[in-house]
């Protein structure tokens, strides 16, 4: 994974105004119905736009999985999350290309930005379904292969036709695909 993956160097760029206007992450999570309680993993983390809005929306009764590979992003999250009076929210956890290092089932697992990165995309998938129960939501968002503004090179990116069929080879149902600013696409769908 690693010639793919993002690179901590350019970590400040995740929060620029641009990306927050345009994805709005607490708004968007509340659409997708992440609610106080839940147990949100963010898988690919970074280091925190989509862990920190989760959880001040899962508030104290719920928690926050934040998983990533690189201890930099992982850093940067910790003390963002500081920052923002959350880290008896957010539990940080460093991960390896396939191995989840989870010891908690989500009922909201998150993947934003990543699955263009990972090379064994079955194997991922797999490892980090293990930690779903039945009725856990899972979402997807990614870079659509037919915009061409910024983001990784379009031979990286996963058309949303091929990972809404591997969702379902895994038993996710009632997928929805939809497209999304800032040159993306969005896929939900339920464990059964």
């Amino acid at each position: 994974m690693s010639g793919k993956r993002f690179h901590p160097s350019k970590k400040k760029k995740l929060f620029s105004e641009k990306r927050l206007k345009s994805l709005k992450p607490a708004e968007m999570l509340s659409k997708l119905n992440l609610k106080e309680g839940d147990i949100f993993v963010d898988v690919g983390a970074g280091n925190g736009f989509f862990s920190l809005p989760a959880a001040e929306i899962v508030g104290e009764k719920g928690k926050v999985y934040s998983v990533d590979v690189e201890i930099d992003m992982l850093l940067d999250l910790k003390h963002r999350a500081q920052q923002a009076g959350l880290t008896d929210r957010i539990e940080i956890c460093k991960s390896e290309d396939n191995d989840a290092n989870l010891h908690q089932s989500a009922d909201f697992m998150l993947f934003a930005y990543l699955f263009h990165e990972v090379e064994d995309k079955a194997e991922f998938l797999d490892n980090y379904f293990n930690f779903l129960e039945k009725g856990s939501r899972v979402v997807f968002i990614e870079w659509d292969p037919d915009q061409r503004e910024e983001g990784p090179p379009l031979h990286h990116r996963v058309k949303s036709e091929q990972l809404k069929a591997m969702l379902e080879e895994r038993n996710i149902k009632n997928i929805e695909v939809k497209a999304i600013d800032y040159n993306s696409y969005l896929i939900s769908g339920l464990k059964v």
